[in-house]
């Protein structure tokens, strides 16, 4: 019954095979990973990004189109741990101006964020429950065949904080990308519980356990959605705005850890998805938060302005951006006004 109920609620985006373009290696076939164990399965998924540039990405392939388009921006939160609190400073801005939001996509941290502010929870709310949080709050250390720790507290404090807990009962539309293991595609959720997808968009691999919904084992969405831009569109935005905070750990020279070896390997095969999701956005948007590493959550003051700098600078092409889409509209219901005059006569 979980099963079922879930596997209703995810839209796949489809991941055609690649032509044979190859000048070298080519990927590791994905059909593979169904017999192999789930670490592996990690390694095959890297291998295969590490490709991307060479055969369309996923998440620009979708088929279904949107049936109606939200008046208003559509906002992509990219992940990037505590970096994702620069999140806050462009919603802190926007909603200053009054700038409209159409509906949010969200990836890891920007899935928890993006959703906290699409259920209705007031801004300065969330800023102070941000403050608060801490790694043991949404993780605890449970070295496993699958990883070194479980989320599995996130999903209780998504119960706890959150003003919603379905998808439905949202005052925003959204969407939250993940990543399936076992195909290497996006998987999208729009509709049913919260607290689930959010947990399997956040599970960044080698640090967090996949998490299972139905017999799918779903990990982090900055996998193979850095930015969710493309989902953004396919929810109906009109106009899109992705906010980048990068996935680099902010330091140089050799690696110290194991996080830092796969959170750096994730963002060398991110770089070269680059076209795949900006293609998607009307305006990027990039805080600048590269001093900031994957858990100095206690510096959010300072992501929180990296994002309201960037947000006000640039306030003149968002309002551009929404003319434009006034003029549009006004210029479709002069049309359509027209033509109902002409068939009135």
């Amino acid at each position: 019954m979980v099963q079922r109920g879930y596997l209703t609620s995810i839209s796949v985006l489809p991941a055609p095979l690649a032509p044979h373009s190859f000048a070298f290696f080519p990927p590791v076939p994905l059909y593979c990973c169904l017999r192999t164990p789930l670490p592996s399965r990690l390694l095959l998924l890297f291998v295969n990004l590490s490709l991307v540039t060479l055969r369309p990405h996923p998440a620009t392939l979708l088929t279904d189109q949107p049936h109606h388009l939200h008046r208003g921006i559509g906002l992509a939160f990219g992940g990037g741990f505590a970096r994702g609190y620069a999140h806050l400073g462009v919603l802190q801005v926007f909603e200053e101006e009054n700038i409209p939001i159409a509906c949010i996509a969200g990836t890891s941290i920007g899935s928890i964020l993006g959703t906290a502010y699409a259920s209705k929870l007031r801004l300065a709310r969330i800023i102070e429950k941000c403050r608060e949080i801490r790694f043991r709050d949404f993780g605890r250390w449970r070295v496993s065949r699958f990883g070194l720790a479980s989320n599995d507290r996130l999903g209780a404090l998504v119960h706890r904080f959150f003003d919603s807990r379905q998808f439905e009962d949202l005052s925003i539309p959204t969407v939250i990308v993940a990543t399936d293991l076992d195909t290497g595609d996006p998987v999208l959720f729009k509709q049913g519980s919260l607290a689930e997808p959010i947990r399997a968009s956040c599970a960044f691999p080698g640090l967090f356990e996949p998490v299972q919904i139905g017999t799918r084992y779903l990990a982090d969405g900055g996998l193979v959605a850095p930015v969710p831009t493309r989902a953004a569109r396919e929810l109906g935005a009109e106009i899109v705005v992705g906010i980048s905070v990068g996935l680099h750990d902010g330091r140089r020279g050799a690696p110290a850890n194991i996080f830092q070896v796969v959170s750096r390997a994730v963002s060398a095969a991110q770089k070269h998805q680059l076209e795949s999701w900006e293609r998607h956005a009307n305006l990027v948007l990039r805080p600048a938060v590269q001093a900031l590493a994957w858990d100095d959550f206690d510096r959010i003051d300072e992501a929180i302005e990296a994002g309201a700098a960037v947000a006000r600078s640039a306030l003149p092409r968002v309002l551009a951006l929404l003319n434009r889409q006034a003029a549009r509209l006004a210029d479709s219901i002069e049309t359509s006004q027209a033509a109902l005059a002409g068939g009135a006569e």
